[in-house]
C-alpha cells in the first residue's frame, strides 16, 4: 500500500470513528429525554434532538428555580415561627406568677393574640413579614384577647 493509499485509509477510518462518536452522543442525548418530549412517526433528526434537549434543561432549570422560591419561602416562615416561639417562650418564662389563675390568663391572652397575628402574616419575604407584623402590631384589636383572658379568670373562680 502507497503512502498516500495509508494516509488516506487513516483519514477514512478517523473520519467514520468521529462520526460514529457524535450519533453514539446524540443517540445517548435522545435516550435521556422524557418520552413525551419524543415526536411519535417521526424520524427524528440531530437538530430536533438538540432542540429538545435545550428545551428540557430549560424546563428543569424553571422547576429548579420554583423549588429554590419554595425553599426560601419556607425557610423564611420558619424563622418567623421559630422568633415568635421564642418569643413566647421568654415571656412565658420571665413572668412566673404567683397563681395558676394568672397563667391560664396569660395563655388564653397570648393564644388568641398569636391567632389574631396568625391571620395577618404575611411570609411572601422579608419586606412582607415586616410589614404584616408592625401592620398587626399597630392594628391590633385586643378585645378578644382580653375577653379571653377575662374568661379564665372567671373560670378559674
Amino acid at each position: 500500500m502507497s503512502n498516500p493509499d495509508r494516509k488516506k485509509a487513516t483519514h477514512l477510518r478517523c473520519e467514520r470513528q468521529r462520526r460514529e462518536a457524535i450519533n453514539t452522543g446524540y443517540n445517548d442525548l435522545k435516550d435521556l429525554l422524557p418520552a413525551s418530549a419524543n415526536v411519535v412517526g417521526c424520524k427524528t433528526t440531530n437538530a430536533a434532538i438538540l432542540f429538545r434537549a435545550a428545551d428540557y434543561v430549560k424546563q428543569l432549570n424553571s422547576e429548579i428555580k420554583k423549588d429554590e422560591d419554595e425553599l426560601a419561602k419556607m425557610q423564611t416562615q420558619l424563622s418567623a415561627l421559630e422568633l415568635i416561639a421564642q418569643q413566647y417562650e421568654s415571656f412565658s418564662d420571665a413572668s412566673k406568677p404567683e397563681e395558676p389563675v394568672q397563667v391560664e390568663m396569660m395563655t388564653k391572652f397570648l393564644d388568641a393574640c398569636f391567632d389574631s397575628f396568625s391571620e395577618k402574616f404575611n411570609d411572601a419575604n422579608y419586606e412582607s413579614i415586616t410589614r404584616s407584623i408592625l401592620g398587626w402590631t399597630e392594628t391590633a384589636d385586643l378585645k378578644k384577647p382580653a375577653e379571653a383572658m377575662l374568661n379564665a379568670a372567671i373560670t378559674k373562680k
